[in-house]
C-alpha cells in the first residue's frame, strides 16, 4: 500500500505541470472583454459636472491666463528696455572704430579701383601710340 501510495503522488506530481501549462495560457479575448467591462463599470461612477459650473472655470481659468499673460508682457518689456538702455550706456568708441575701418576698407577698394582705370587708361593710350 505505501507503494502504491508513493507511485500515485508520482503521477499526480506528473500530471500537475501540464495543467499548469494549460492555466498559464488565457484566453486574450476574455481578457479585452473583462477590461472593457471593468472600465464601463467604473466610467458609471464618473460624476459629471454641471454646464454653470464649467462656464464658470472656464471664465476663471481664461482671466488667470489673460493676467499671467500681461504680468510676462510687463517683464519682458522692462527687460528689453533694459537692454537698450544698457546698449546706449556702452562706449561709443568701439562702434566708432569699427566704422572707421569700415570706411579704410572702402577708401582702399575705391584707390584700388581708380588704379586700375589708370592702368586701363595707360595700356588704351600705349596702344594708340604704337599704331
Amino acid at each position: 500500500m505505501a507503494e502504491e501510495k508513493k507511485t500515485s503522488k508520482k503521477a499526480e506530481k506528473a500530471d500537475k505541470p501540464k495543467d499548469n501549462k494549460k492555466k498559464s495560457r488565457k484566453n486574450p479575448f476574455k481578457s479585452i472583454a473583462s477590461f472593457f467591462k471593468s472600465v464601463k463599470s467604473e466610467g458609471k461612477k464618473v460624476v459629471w459636472a454641471k454646464p454653470k459650473e464649467v462656464f464658470k472655470n472656464t471664465i476663471i481659468v481664461l482671466v488667470v491666463v489673460f493676467i499671467v499673460g500681461l504680468g510676462i508682457f510687463a517683464v519682458d518689456s522692462l527687460l528689453s528696455q533694459g537692454m537698450k538702455g544698457l546698449k546706449n550706456l556702452a562706449p561709443t568708441s568701439t562702434t566708432a572704430s569699427v566704422t572707421h575701418q569700415a570706411e579704410d576698407t572702402s577708401d582702399e577698394a575705391e584707390t584700388t579701383a581708380a588704379e586700375a582705370e589708370d592702368t586701363t587708361a595707360q595700356a588704351e593710350s600705349t596702344t594708340q601710340a604704337a599704331e
